[in-house]
């Protein structure tokens, strides 16, 4: 029987480091990857809170969701849930809004694909820094005069641009 040399013995056998440089990197890339993915979510989450935080208890909350195609879409809508094929004919929303005069409004803007604008010109409000994608922006006014007013969209945001809008309904 032929015995083999003391050396390749060794080879076979790791440095007591390289092996501690191994799970040091393992728990390393563990360690990223949480921060990676816990950091936005906490910022997501932190987000959500301070927004309910600034809202007033008995105000009147809509969320309202800025498509190219769609126009105001009632709720918080993303992107996937309002996808569309350009070259059909899609009906375009134009929601409605009821509140009582006296009755705080909190309007949640967010966008699903563009940069949009808003303007209820009745209650002074005229946003031209821009709704953006994925971020809420909030709008607050005292529903202080009784009739049908317009809301629009002040950025040209795309081809029914003119035809984005909706309505406040304050009735008495």
């Amino acid at each position: 029987m032929i015995e083999k040399p003391a050396q390749s013995r060794l080879m076979k056998t790791e440095h007591p480091l390289t092996v501690s440089y191994r799970r040091t990197d393992r728990l390393l890339f563990v360690l990223l990857l949480v921060i990676a993915i816990g950091v936005p979510l906490a910022l997501q989450v932190y987000g959500r809170a301070s927004l309910d935080n600034r809202i007033a208890i008995d105000a009147k909350v809509f969320t309202l969701t800025g498509h190219v195609d769609k126009g105001w879409i009632p709720g918080e809508v993303k992107a996937w849930q309002a996808l569309t094929f350009h070259g059909k004919n899609l009906d375009l929303i134009q929601p409605v809004l009821r509140v009582t005069k006296g009755d705080r409004v909190v309007l949640k803007l967010t966008s699903s694909d563009v940069i949009h604008g808003f303007s209820l010109i009745d209650f002074g409000i005229n946003i031209t820094d821009g709704v953006l994608p994925g971020k809420i922006k909030l709008v607050s006014f005292i529903a202080d005069k009784v009739g049908t007013f317009t809301f629009t969209c002040n950025a040209i945001c795309g081809d029914k641009h003119q035809e984005m809008k909706g309505f406040i309904i304050v009735k008495a």
